[in-house]
């Protein structure tokens, strides 16, 4: 047999073999409604939190006319090189620095190149306040100003975050729930397990087609959230990246998952409905009595995929306790490190398990 007609019989190998599945999945979800349908819902879902709130009479912007503004008397401190008479906060987490005017009395009071008042930007613990300093005495004067204000990318991004999680858990199903042991229920393991392809590849490559569109819902998704970020809020949050790569880790684990409940069951609406509901309800429940319970439970992923919104907060939060006499409630926040590693983990388990079980499930009938 020459070289050439060895080379036409040659099996494929398994990156091959496995990059085969992977297109024919693809294209599989390509074609069906259920890609479509996560689009689908990514669009009416952002398109509703987004213009809700202004139909509420809450908008992402606006100016605040001559609003009243809180001084603190400070009489005389010293802060540096000024003397301080007076300490005023304005009620926004955001506003164009060029566009405040202050009034005294009703009458614009000028800035004077910083000798009359200036404006700074004052921590206070975990939020900052812009800060007008009056180094005049303005005892008995009635302060107000006028400014463009606009929602910080932090908060603008955190309302649509909480939606992350929820999108996450709909692919995970769609994609995920059934892809295992839909071969053994529709009886299409007939046609492809006799081939001469190891079952772990033909595992591998579904799941590269699952998380393949698993991601491309995930980037349109961040991808609109940047692009409204930049509207609305002027900009995009400094970690808004690394709430992608949480979101990214935390499709891994959940469709990981997936697979392994779709390895173990016998009908895809089992499947379907044990993989949503796992991540929906019974995971989070346990996540919640741990608030009373005051036991942190840094082991659930779904505990952990909360990182995802918590690190656009800054600083990041701490654990914390409050007493409410009859009962004490627990606010414990996943550690931004270990997050990675419990979601990662369990991506590992699941699939090191999921492929044994596939490996030895057996076609009935």
């Amino acid at each position: 047999m020459t070289e050439e007609l060895k080379a036409q019989h040659m099996v494929p190998t398994d990156f091959e073999q496995m990059s085969v599945v992977w297109r024919y999945e693809l294209l599989k979800y390509l074609r069906s409604w259920r890609l479509m349908a996560s689009f689908a819902i990514v669009i009416a879902v952002m398109a509703l939190m987004y213009l809700l709130p202004p139909m509420l009479g809450e908008g992402y912007s606006g100016t605040d006319t001559r609003v009243d503004v809180w001084v603190t008397p400070a009489p005389g401190v010293p802060d540096g090189p000024y003397t301080v008479y007076g300490v005023g906060l304005i009620n926004r987490s955001q506003i164009d620095v060029d566009s405040l005017v202050v009034y005294r009395d009703g009458a614009e009071y000028p800035f004077a190149d910083g000798a009359s008042w200036f404006l700074s930007e004052v921590s206070y613990g975990s939020a900052s306040v812009y800060t007008i300093m009056f180094l005049e005495d303005i005892s008995g004067s009635e302060i107000t100003a006028t400014y463009e204000w606009y929602i910080s990318p932090e908060s603008f991004e955190t309302l649509f975050l909480n939606f992350a999680s929820f999108l996450i858990i709909i692919c995970a199903t769609f994609f995920g729930a059934d892809a295992i042991v839909g071969e053994f229920q529709n009886r299409t393991g007939y046609l492809v397990f006799p081939n001469p392809m190891k079952r772990s590849v033909l595992f591998f490559g579904k799941f590269a087609a699952s998380m393949t569109a698993g991601l491309m819902v995930l980037v349109v998704f961040y991808a609109v959230l940047a692009g409204l970020s930049l509207f609305s809020a002027r900009g995009i949050d400094d970690d808004f990246l690394m709430s992608f790569v949480y979101s990214v880790e935390f499709l891994v684990a959940a469709m990981a998952v997936a697979y392994l409940v779709s390895a173990v069951l016998k009908g895809s609406t089992g499947a379907t409905v044990l993989t949503f509901f796992l991540f929906i309800m019974i995971l989070p429940i346990v996540d919640s009595v741990s608030m009373f319970a005051g036991v942190k439970i840094e082991g659930s992923v779904t505990f952990s995929a909360g990182a995802l919104i918590y690190v656009l907060t800054d600083p990041y939060p701490v654990d914390e306790s409050q007493d409410f006499g009859v009962f004490t409630m627990n606010m414990f926040y996943p550690d931004p490190v270990l997050a990675h590693a419990v979601m990662l983990g369990y991506a590992a388990v699941a699939l090191v398990l999921g492929i044994y079980l596939f490996n030895r499930k057996q076609l009935a009938g």
